[in-house]
């Protein structure tokens, strides 16, 4: 009769239409990755896929300030 829905996603939905971000609009998406199981990772791995991260995050920042 009616779908569970996970409290988080639907709170990170919310903010991202909030503050216009269309890459978290997925809700698939979102549930999947909240609810995967993580691996733990050496702290070399912890650090290179924080560099590949905020390498992302500059990036779209770049490509957004181009676009106005």
């Amino acid at each position: 009769m009616y779908e569970k829905k996970d409290l988080r996603v639907l709170k990170i939905l919310q903010k991202a239409r909030e503050f216009g971000d269309e890459d978290l609009l997925n809700e698939d998406l979102l549930t999947q990755l909240i609810n995967t199981q993580l691996c733990k990772l050496s702290l070399e791995e912890r650090e290179e896929v924080v560099l590949i991260l905020n390498s992302l995050i500059a990036t779209k920042d770049k490509a957004l300030l181009s676009n106005k």
